[in-house]
């Protein structure tokens, strides 16, 4: 299932149905005193989107041994090798509840997570090795993981912008793939530079900000900042290939 632009943009909780309500969490979750920290955060990312192989790496490294279970792994996909041993199977548990307005309870019997709302015990929906990929994709959108390329403007107000565009596709590319390999998009960095961009965003206000709605608004501040320059240049030097209505162009298409 991809979710619509709007809905991630909202900050709400998505409703999915016999599954339960998928959340991008806020920044002052991952705090290091009130939240995760975001050593755990990425340790989370990295459990969703890890595949199989990566995955069977690291549970003989976690585990110590070969685990024979894991031998024939040509009929068994990510949930059965994290859940074949209890720990990295209450980390993936952990990991799902952190992206989920629900709590996760392990059925070992049916090999399932039974996710139960808060305020009751009522079972709102489950994941399991069927459904297991569709929800961790969806955890991974409202991290802005698995975001689909920019839509790509049929023109450029300027090679300035056209420049900034291009490597703000190679971010997105980036993002899609890796959860916080390239220093520049690390969380910290990206909170710091458009706390002062003069965007009203502040370290006092931009925590209450959900991490799609962060990556969205840096993405946003970016391209606005090329199509600036463009305007600047063509308000000085003219030009025919000005689009003035550029700036409205969606860069996001999912």
């Amino acid at each position: 299932m991809k979710f619509t632009y709007e809905d991630l943009l909202s900050g709400d909780s998505i409703p999915v149905g016999g599954i339960g309500h998928i959340r991008s969490p806020f920044l002052y979750e991952l705090k290091p005193t009130k939240g995760i920290g975001t050593t755990g955060y990425y340790l989370y990312l990295n459990i969703l989107s890890w595949d199989k192989n990566d995955l069977i790496k690291f549970m003989r490294t976690v585990s110590g041994r070969s685990l024979k279970a894991l031998s024939n792994n040509e009929k068994l996909n990510s949930f059965d090798v994290l859940t074949v041993l209890d720990a990295p199977r209450k980390l993936l548990q952990e990991a799902m509840a952190f992206f989920m307005d629900e709590e996760l309870v392990w059925d070992g019997k049916r090999r399932v997570f039974i996710a139960k709302a808060k305020t009751s015990d009522g079972a709102v929906g489950c994941i399991d090795r069927d459904n297991f990929d569709d929800v961790r994709d969806m955890m991974l959108q409202v991290n802005y993981i698995n975001v689909g390329k920019s839509a790509k403007p049929t023109r450029h107000s300027s090679a300035a912008s056209k420049a900034l565009w291009e490597k703000a596709q190679e971010c997105l590319k980036a993002q899609a793939k890796k959860t916080a390999t390239d220093r520049r998009m690390d969380l910290g960095n990206i909170i710091s530079k458009l706390s002062c961009g003069g965007t009203g965003y502040n370290l006092l206000n931009i925590y209450n900000l959900t991490i799609f709605q962060l990556y969205d608004q840096f993405f946003q501040y970016g391209y606005l900042r090329a199509i600036g320059i463009g305007e600047r240049a063509y308000s000085t030097h003219g030009g025919k290939d000005f689009d003035i209505q550029g700036w409205l162009k969606p860069i996001t298409n999912l």
